[in-house]
């Protein structure tokens, strides 16, 4: 009988046990299954001098835009990180200076109410057209060069937002180039099928394939770019055949460093970053 009772309350004590094992496992296993991930919207922005923001003054920017945005994220490629957006100081062009990027992020995280992510990638003084050396810098795919930089340095964001713990979905990319290619015949005559080429060595890149695109057409009253009205047809021509073109951007209107007016000065780049909002604040 001894036994028995012994049996039982043995039996009743293992039961406990996994009934409090049960428990313990669920508290430890709910945390996990609490855990998500954080999708971003991230933009690039691709190109030469304009698209970087070469001579515009950071001084001259309304208030609102001068001091870090909040919310707006730019990539940081020295640093390999992300970090507050603000003129003058990390937007890639140089001290002081600033691009379309500083009101195209200012406008499009009021408009999303969330945190938005750009990486520029724009280098002054560069071709697309295959200069066939090292010295002159030039973004045609075969080169391996500007746009091969760019592919590395929009990965390398896109790890250092995964290691953050978020998803980045690349949801543009705005292209504003062409200004030294506006400047020889030869140049001028291949830009489309450069520019095709461009493109088709993203869509390669599978999170860029989908990408929507922005197109900047460049000035074309410049004595210094005699083939400029060739470029801009290019780019017209091959935008149309390709439905991720969303929009081409005429910039003829905007204000210019009256010195320099192949570059536009910072109410021109404020309405650059307006229209790159204007064009990408649906996607």
């Amino acid at each position: 009988m001894l036994n028995r009772f012994s049996g039982i309350i043995l039996l009743l004590l293992l039961i406990a046990g996994l009934l409090t094992s049960c428990e313990q496992s669920d508290d430890t296993i709910e945390p996990e299954l609490e855990k998500t991930e954080e999708a971003v919207d991230v933009h690039v922005i691709m190109g030469q001098s304009n698209a970087q923001g070469f001579g515009s003054n950071a001084t001259e920017l309304p208030a609102d835009v001068q001091g870090p945005i909040k919310g707006a994220y730019i990539f940081n490629a020295a640093k390999g990180q992300f970090e507050p957006l603000q003129a003058g100081v990390n937007t890639q062009a140089a001290e002081g200076e600033f691009g379309l990027v500083v009101k195209a992020a200012q406008l499009l995280q009021q408009h999303k109410k969330q945190d938005v992510y750009f990486i520029v990638t724009a280098q002054s003084g560069t071709q697309l057209y295959k200069s066939g050396t090292s010295d002159v810098q030039d973004w045609h795919p075969e080169s391996g060069e500007l746009l091969a930089q760019s592919k590395r340095t929009i990965d390398r964001a896109r790890m250092a937002l995964i290691a953050s713990g978020k998803t980045p979905v690349v949801k543009s990319i705005a292209w504003w180039q062409g200004e030294k290619d506006a400047t020889e015949e030869a140049m001028a005559s291949a830009y489309q099928q450069n520019e095709q080429a461009l493109f088709e060595s993203l869509d390669q890149v599978e999170y860029l394939k989908n990408t929507k695109r922005v197109v900047y057409k460049i000035f074309s009253d410049i004595p210094e770019m005699p083939f400029a009205s060739g470029v801009n047809a290019a780019k017209a021509r091959r935008a149309a055949a390709d439905p991720r073109t969303i929009k081409v951007i005429e910039t003829d209107g905007y204000e210019r460093i009256p010195e320099d007016r192949i570059h536009a000065n910072a109410a021109g780049q404020v309405q650059a970053g307006t229209d790159l909002f204007n064009a990408i604040k649906e996607l």
